[in-house]
């Protein structure tokens, strides 16, 4: 999905995340705004990378997330800042926000993380 937003790590330690990503046409819904689960993608991808910063299982995966859509967002490069509110054995729970070229915040989000102790995810079956 990274690829797919061009998106770059700006910035991973310590229970926080930055990542940024272009505007680009191919990323808008009809009024060339950013499609909403464009950013729930990027929000998605930001949480995760903090979270793994603080990871001390074998893999994590996205349990919930809860965004509010505030503003549309085009005015590119966007970021989204991500940082660890809650770590537990099982559960990690994370704060980002998504802006825009000139700190206007176009979505907030609260997401848990399930830690996984006990196996790797992979495809291979």
């Amino acid at each position: 999905m990274s690829s797919l937003l061009n998106a770059k790590i700006l910035r991973m330690e310590n229970g926080e995340s930055e990542i940024e990503f272009p505007f680009k046409e191919e990323l808008t819904r009809r009024g060339g705004v950013l499609n909403g689960g464009i950013m729930a993608t990027a929000i998605d991808l930001a949480g995760g990378l903090a979270v793994s910063t603080v990871n001390d299982g074998l893999d994590q995966v996205t349990q919930e997330m809860k965004i509010n859509f505030l503003e549309p967002m085009f005015n590119g490069p966007f970021k989204c800042k991500a940082r660890v509110v809650r770590k537990g054995r099982t559960a990690v729970v994370v704060l980002i926000e998504l802006t825009d070229r000139d700190g206007k915040v176009g979505a907030i989000s609260l997401g848990t993380w399930y830690i996984i102790r006990d196996r790797k995810i992979t495809s291979k079956q």
